[in-house]
């Protein structure tokens, strides 16, 4: 009786669990041969290994069902919002999620995140306690320990088999979401892949055998770079914008040495991946299956950055950056970047906020205290901002404040509602302040050059706002601009990895 019990629950669990991929938006992938069996070889596995500790088939089908309806609900969520299903990656982010919970659950809405835990604890609870448990034997977990590893290897076989596009959009609409996540680990760590990212790594524009070599450390400018979280001209959303949204963006522009659209490998979100290009002059994208979360997996490979590349040069490199430094692992890995210190939300004063986050403002004053601080060395400052992160939908919309940023005309009447838009546009206002202050401040300093660049790590999640206004345009902005040099003025537009080399 046991064994039939286990097996026909086994049998309805691996039946039911292809429902939930019929959920996945945007593709669903076709239900062939090799998908069905890598399927149902991984649902087997992971059915075996729960019933193995809880001892109650009955419970691990319903979990699994439950948890393959989790990842489906996940991974919509995270396209509607960022034009990028879940990938095997995101599953590292998950204790982030805990840690930092305004940043991730607000997207999936109130209801899931109130009656979500609710629905799961009770389930659990019942399960358990209406499901006797069964008599396992040692011959018999001697049995479920073999099939387990058997599995686990048929599993990475065939896991390695299938050819991948890397476009996680299309790689689910072939294998689905479930089989992709897990191909997507197999196939990410082999030895082969590792060796190909690590020669990649070996090219990057800042390695020691493309230093240059700069010895006269007192006519070596200051550097300093804005990450500016969510920039992008918003102008360009709908003409009922404010030019004066910008104003000293567009004046800095024009005394700039280069500006124009910048190329980025992210939509909404995923700043670590705009910010590894920028740092190590790559394409996020030659990094494979790491391109999606790079710092979880280069950790220990050899990393040449802008910010190793002046330190051999002499500068002192700092990062500024008003959030935990443990975030995306960046107090394990910008110490291998070629960073000296890392000033992170411990050094702020907490109240100074502007929405939910350390204001632009603080980090402006912030960087201007650390630079007039360390001044025995040419000083590299890089900044990563926090104030226009969202989830924007959460900050209030006050009426009285629309003047400031739309027109005055009828025509208008309907962008006036997306409050998405207003609050960003509220925050868009003070990194377009920053940039004033900072270059006025530099400016002032007769004795030495600042070199500034300022550039977005990506447009913010708005995806009411792009569809009401038909946008598609994934480019953010950026420019460079000398304290004390000739203007070029020139207007291009580039990718972010050739951004870094024009200020090295």
């Amino acid at each position: 009786m046991t064994i039939f019990l286990f097996i026909s629950v086994l049998l309805l669990t691996i039946v039911f669990s292809f429902v939930p991929e019929r959920l996945l938006k945007p593709n669903v992938a076709t239900l062939s041969s090799f998908n069905m069996l890598l399927h149902s070889l991984l649902v087997s596995l992971i059915f075996l290994i729960l019933t193995l500790f809880v001892q109650r088939p009955i419970f691990s089908g319903i979990a699994i069902l439950v948890f393959l309806f989790i990842l489906v609900i996940v991974s919509n969520t995270k396209y509607k919002a960022l034009r990028e299903p879940m990938v095997f990656s995101d599953i590292a982010m998950f204790s982030q999620a805990f840690k930092h919970p305004r940043l991730y659950f607000p997207f999936l809405g109130l209801a899931p995140v109130i009656l979500g835990p609710i629905i799961i604890i009770g389930l659990i609870y019942t399960v358990l306690t209406l499901e006797p448990a069964l008599v396992f034997t040692w011959q018999r977990i001697s049995a479920t320990i073999v099939a387990i590893l058997m599995l686990w290897f048929s599993i990475k076989k065939l896991a390695l088999t299938p050819k991948l596009s890397l476009l996680p959009e299309q790689d689910n609409a072939q294998l689905g979401l479930f089989n992709t996540l897990w191909c997507y680990a197999f196939q990410a760590n082999t030895k082969k892949h590792k060796q190909a990212v690590l020669e990649t790594l070996k090219t990057s524009p800042f390695t020691k055998n493309n230093l240059s070599k700069q010895t006269n450390l007192s006519i070596q400018p200051n550097i300093t770079v804005i990450q500016s979280e969510s920039f992008f001209d918003a102008r360009r959303l709908h003409p009922a914008i404010k030019s004066s949204i910008l104003e000293n963006f567009d004046h800095c522009k024009q005394q700039s040495i280069s500006h124009g659209k910048l190329r980025i490998p992210a939509w909404g979100a995923n700043t670590m991946r705009s910010e590894f290009s920028f740092l190590t002059g790559l394409p996020c994208s030659s990094m494979g299956f790491f391109q999606f979360y790079p710092y979880q997996y280069l950790s220990k490979m050899p990393l040449f950055t802008l910010a190793s590349q002046l330190r051999e040069q002499g500068y002192y490199c700092v990062c500024i950056h008003p959030h935990p430094a443990s975030f995306f692992g960046r107090d394990r890995i910008f110490p291998q970047m070629g960073f000296d210190e890392f000033i992170d939300i411990e050094s702020f004063d907490q109240s100074q906020t502007f929405g939910p986050y350390i204001s632009d403002q603080a980090v402006t004053d912030k960087i201007i205290k650390t630079t007039k601080e360390k001044t025995d060395k040419p000083l590299f400052i890089f900044v990563i901002t926090m104030e226009n992160h969202g989830p924007l939908h959460l900050e209030k919309v006050k009426k009285e404040e629309l003047a400031t940023y739309y027109d005055d005309n009828e025509n208008n009447n309907t962008v006036k509602t997306l409050d998405d838009l207003t609050v960003y546009l509220r925050h868009l206002k003070n990194a377009d302040k920053m940039i004033q202050q900072l270059t006025t401040y530099y400016t002032k300093q007769k004795n030495k050059e600042t070199l500034l660049c300022f550039y977005g790590d990506h447009v913010p999640s708005m995806p009411s706002v792009y569809a009401n206004t038909e946008y598609t345009d994934d480019s953010s902005d950026y420019l460079i601009w000398s304290s004390v040099s000739q203007y070029n003025n020139e207007s291009i537009d580039i990718d972010i990895e050739s951004l870094a080399i024009q200020l090295s």
